[in-house]
């Protein structure tokens, strides 16, 4: 072969490797058949800890948490149906994987299913680290729930605190609270239908003295 279209080669594929070390998100081709990794790209290592080598001699749901691992195996057979009646749709799914050092981390990953050079069935994704975007999603819906809670706290205060203020038709002689209906309530029940109050019966000084005088 001609030296200069040698030296072309050459650099072409340092020009490629270049390339490829370079990209953040993980290219990855899957024998569906034996379901590891025909392909993967070396950014994995900084994704997962383990290198392409590594990678390739895996089991894919040794690095998958079982939720998650369920989650993508409903994913592929139902993209594998549609495949198969010629509808190859792109999925996407968020799926929960285990680093080479045991903790866990959430990656996006967005794939599609085609034909290999001997007709075999393989998949092609790109997957991403989505984990930072999981932790600010997290934190939102858990504000979200704190002032919710805050905002049903406070109407049930304010309620309580309008009810209190407000004026209310009671007996002067058994000094029962007589509701919008009309009907006529004993002042414990009326306050507990209409707040969170809880009541305690105790009896102050003049009543005791009143009705047990033997007492001191």
């Amino acid at each position: 072969m001609n030296k200069s279209i040698t030296k072309k080669i050459a650099r072409y594929e340092k020009q490629y490797k270049l390339i490829e070390k370079a990209i953040v998100d993980v290219i990855f081709v899957v024998d569906m058949e034996t379901m590891t990794f025909f392909y993967i790209s070396p950014s994995i290592e900084k994704i997962i800890g383990y290198g392409t080598n590594e990678m390739v001699r895996i089991p894919i749901n040794d690095c998958v948490m079982p939720h998650s691992y369920r989650k993508a195996m409903e994913y592929l057979a139902e993209g594998y149906r549609k495949y198969r009646l010629g509808k190859n749709i792109k999925r996407t799914a968020q799926l929960e994987l285990i680093h080479k050092d045991g903790s866990r981390f959430w990656v996006e990953i967005t794939a599609k299913f085609f034909k290999g050079e001997t007709d075999e069935i393989q998949l092609f994704g790109v997957m991403r680290n989505i984990s930072s975007q999981r932790a600010i999603e997290q934190e939102r819906n858990e504000l979200l729930q704190r002032l919710e809670a805050s905002l049903g706290q406070q109407k049930v205060l304010q309620a309580e605190n309008e009810m209190l203020r407000g004026l209310l038709p009671i007996c002067s002689g058994c000094k029962k609270i007589r509701d919008e209906d009309g009907k006529w309530w004993q002042v414990e029940e009326y306050v507990s239908m209409h707040s969170e109050a809880d009541f305690s019966h105790t009896i102050c000084p003049p009543c005791k003295k009143r009705i047990y005088p033997e007492i001191d």
